[in-house]
């Protein structure tokens, strides 16, 4: 749960079959940010979404992983192991999978920022949205109108894919 009330928000990528209609039953949602299921069961999830390759390297990974546990001496550096390739995976997974259905030939329509999927499908699909009053992220700030100075530094990037494009 966010602080204070806040609404915790999460940028989706839409993206669209290659010969495939934009708002089309096949468009698929890719949620940005951490994966539990990626980091708890990182060889499996590879497989199941069709990263083959992916799911090589991590066997591979998790296998010295666990040679390395079973070894007396280097337990440590059997655990690092197991423990950096499953945070690394379960940072990457929706981005690789991204990624993995644009080098497909599949379209990115938009990105869609909302609270879980059933609103971003509803923002996509057009129905509306009820307005959430004491929700204060959906507020309207009369200060939000007025341009704000740049930086000439570029922006921090919060996240695995950069949805805001350096803004």
């Amino acid at each position: 749960p966010a602080p204070s009330g806040l609404t915790e928000m999460a940028a989706y990528i839409v993206l669209s079959p290659e010969n495939g209609r934009a708002q089309g039953p096949d468009s698929r949602f890719v949620r940005d940010g951490f994966s539990w299921t990626a980091a708890i069961f990182p060889t499996l999830h590879a497989l199941f979404q069709g990263q083959f390759f992916d799911a090589i390297v991590l066997f591979v990974l998790r296998s010295f992983g666990f040679a390395f546990m079973a070894a007396g001496e280097t337990q440590g550096a059997g655990f690092v192991l197991l423990a950096a390739s499953s945070l690394v995976y379960g940072f990457e997974a929706r981005n690789r999978m991204a990624t993995r259905l644009l080098a497909r030939g599949w379209k990115a329509e938009r990105v869609i920022t909302a609270v879980n999927l059933a609103e971003a499908e509803a923002i996509y699909y057009g129905e509306e949205i009820e307005a959430r009053a004491e929700d204060p992220v959906f507020r309207f700030d009369p200060d939000a109108t007025r341009p704000r100075p740049r930086s000439p530094h570029p922006a921090l990037q919060l996240g695995m894919i950069d949805v805001q494009k350096g803004r």
